[in-house]
């Protein structure tokens, strides 16, 4: 496989456009649930993260950095391509959406996981805070983590 290159995408672009597709696809279509206009428009103040894989740019997983306040930001909407899971690519997303909100001031990661997903983010020093919660019909747990700058040497 192609090197996987990392892009912050700019609101309304099409890749913008292409990450509301595949966020779909992934996250959504399956609850039968779909993007209003306001949810998007809601978005224009976060940062866009994808992952593109070369030669033709196709983007194949992203996630969302929403800002709560100075120091923490809230992880949203990761998302793989069904066809390219459980091939680290998630793993290598998390780790560059911990490395910008480093860059960009944050020193707390708060995320709400599905609970299938726990224990991937636990791998990666996320820890559960609070119960369990139903949040688009599927049980999720709050998590979080702190940042600093040994997350940009972690990149590696």
């Amino acid at each position: 496989m192609d090197a996987i290159c990392f892009e912050i995408i700019p609101h309304g672009s099409a890749s913008y456009q292409e990450m509301i597709r595949l966020r779909e696809k992934i996250l959504r279509t399956p609850l039968g649930l779909q993007f209003s206009a306001d949810e998007i428009e809601a978005e224009k103040h976060d940062l866009h993260i994808g992952a593109f894989l070369p030669p033709d740019h196709r983007l194949i997983a992203c996630c969302v950095l929403s800002p709560l306040d100075h120091q923490t930001v809230r992880l949203r909407q990761m998302a793989v391509d069904i066809s390219f899971q459980r091939q680290h690519i998630g793993t290598a997303l998390l780790k560059y959406a911990e490395h910008v909100a480093c860059l960009k001031g944050f020193h707390t990661i708060v995320l709400h996981a599905r609970v299938y997903a726990m224990k991937f983010y636990q791998k990666h020093g996320y820890s559960v805070e609070g119960p369990v919660f139903t949040e688009v019909t599927l049980p999720h747990v709050k998590m979080k983590k702190e940042i600093s700058n040994h997350s940009l040497s972690d990149r590696a």
